[in-house]
């Protein structure tokens, strides 16, 4: 008899429908695999004992010094009325306060510097000799226009 249910359930499968979160095609398949198999309704025996020796146990309690330890750590730490930042043990660090003026002058220099190598950049693109053969340079002859149809002068 054995021969027939070499195919087992999976653990999956057993925790899956112990607690009830298969599909009803899958749940009705496994439902028929344990009524023909002693081993996996064996197995799915002892996962429901197991969850319900869960769901019945207490949470754990938190010992009393935990919570003091916990409390006594400082939620924040203490701001200094001068705007320095002083570290138990340190050398006190002022901290440096740029304004809107040196923000502003920093973007300036940078879109000037920007400008300037565009500029520089078009500059020396645009006065580059420009040869014909190699460019698609038109030139117009006399009495015609570059809109006029082929053959009409």
């Amino acid at each position: 008899m054995t021969a027939l249910f070499e195919d087992h359930l999976t653990l999956d499968a057993i925790v899956a429908f112990t607690d009830g979160e298969m599909s009803l095609i899958a749940y009705q398949r496994a439902a028929a695999h344990l009524s023909r198999c002693p081993h996996c309704a064996a197995e799915v025996q002892e996962q429901a004992s197991a969850r319900e020796f869960l769901r019945s146990a207490e949470a754990p309690r938190m010992p009393g010094s935990l919570l003091d330890a916990l409390r006594s750590i400082p939620v924040a730490v203490p701001a200094c009325g001068s705007g320095a930042v002083q570290v138990r043990g340190a050398v006190p660090v002022q901290r440096e306060h740029r304004g809107v003026r040196g923000r502003r002058f920093r973007l300036g220099a940078g879109a000037l510097v920007a400008g300037l190598t565009l500029g520089l950049t078009a500059g020396a693109v645009s006065d580059a000799p420009h040869d014909p053969a190699v460019g698609g340079t038109h030139t117009a002859l006399p009495g015609s226009s570059p809109f006029d149809p082929p053959g009409r002068s």
